[in-house]
């Protein structure tokens, strides 16, 4: 048997359709939900129903919610001799272009940033940081799914391990999506006093605006956070992956924070922005030397943000101490615990 490929989602269909394209053989496809298909007159079958003794396994799926080491496990139980992920893409493909989402950037090099990558690495507070880092790393330069970081599920913006932050919460959400971190900090029973929340998708933001959050005052903007004042293309429509995109689809406004909030006490800022982390902190970098809230910044949306994110922070040299926590499945919903001592709780 010359090759499997496993999942034939959208990225699926990207990886078979390229692979076949570059002239590599694929015997057959799994997908529970499509087998009994054929696909470029490729077999589609369940893992139980097909025989795959001794066979090479390429997984094709590259989301935050598949659990990959349940799926090593399947796979090894039913006899698959080597199981891949796309980061191995390259193996089969030179320069892949179906391998380019999120940490997945055949131009990124981790030799030329090794310096970089020290550095964000010491400045990490906490064994488990320093150890989900390096994990990181050995997963996303090599694939092998044993390194994958166990994720922590239920605690993402409240990681169970690290100290309470300071109540009540002033908190700006950028990339509030329909409230999910609102909500998150609200069920780890913290009291919110304030909150400013920015969500630029328009279907997104009809859900945000439409909930009733139990704080005192609550301000919802349908907008993008950048470094600067100024309109952007987005691709929106995407729920929770819509993003800044040179070939969105429409066109938003976008905002930095400091020309928006001036004076508004804030003690607490969560960013997930689909790769515009950078931009948003130096939009509100002012808000940010004068208050130094605890910071929550996605940290995965690009391979980059693993070490440019606390650089960034840290050049500021505003007393903030560092932690790294990873939340969902296959390395994604990685986080950046920015945190001062004295907006925590004792």
């Amino acid at each position: 048997m010359n090759l499997v490929v496993y999942g034939l989602g959208s990225t699926g269909r990207l990886i078979v359709d390229e692979l076949l394209d570059a002239g590599v053989a694929i015997d057959l496809i799994l997908d529970r939900g499509k087998a009994g298909q054929m696909y470029r007159d490729i077999p589609v079958r369940a893992l139980g129903e097909a025989d795959v003794t001794g066979a090479k396994v390429l997984i094709s799926l590259h989301n935050h919610y598949v659990d990959l080491h349940q799926l090593n496990a399947d796979l090894t139980a039913a006899g698959a001799a080597d199981i891949l992920t796309p980061i191995r893409l390259a193996e089969f493909i030179d320069q892949p272009k179906s391998n380019n989402g999120y940490w997945l950037d055949p131009s990124f090099s981790y030799d030329a940033r090794s310096a970089n990558l020290a550095r964000a690495r010491s400045l990490l507070a906490d064994p488990k940081s320093r150890e989900l880092f390096d994990a990181l790393l050995r997963y996303r330069r090599g694939g092998v799914i044993a390194d994958c970081p166990i994720p922590s599920l239920d605690d993402e913006y409240t990681p169970a391990d690290l100290p309470r932050f300071a109540e009540p919460l002033r908190l700006i959400d950028c990339g509030a999506f329909t409230g999910v971190a609102i909500h998150k900090l609200l069920t780890a029973n913290y009291a919110i006093a304030s909150l400013v929340a920015f969500e630029p998708d328009l279907a997104n933001f009809a859900i945000l605006a439409s909930r009733s959050f139990p704080v005192d005052t609550a301000l919802c903007l349908p907008l993008g956070t950048w470094s600067s004042t100024t309109q952007l293309k987005f691709s929106s429509g995407s729920s929770m992956a819509s993003h800044l995109s040179d070939s969105g689809d429409v066109t938003i406004q976008c905002v930095a924070i400091d020309d928006v909030l001036h004076g508004e006490p804030i003690n607490l800022v969560k960013l997930d922005v689909e790769g515009a982390e950078i931009d948003t902190l130096k939009g509100m970098e002012q808000l940010i030397r004068e208050q130094r809230p605890n910071l929550l910044v996605s940290a995965y949306h690009t391979p980059g943000h693993l070490h440019e994110i606390a650089e960034l922070i840290d050049d500021w040299k505003l007393g903030y101490r560092f932690h790294l926590r990873v939340h969902e499945q296959n390395s994604f919903g990685v986080v950046l615990y920015a945190l001062q001592d004295e907006l925590l709780e004792n």
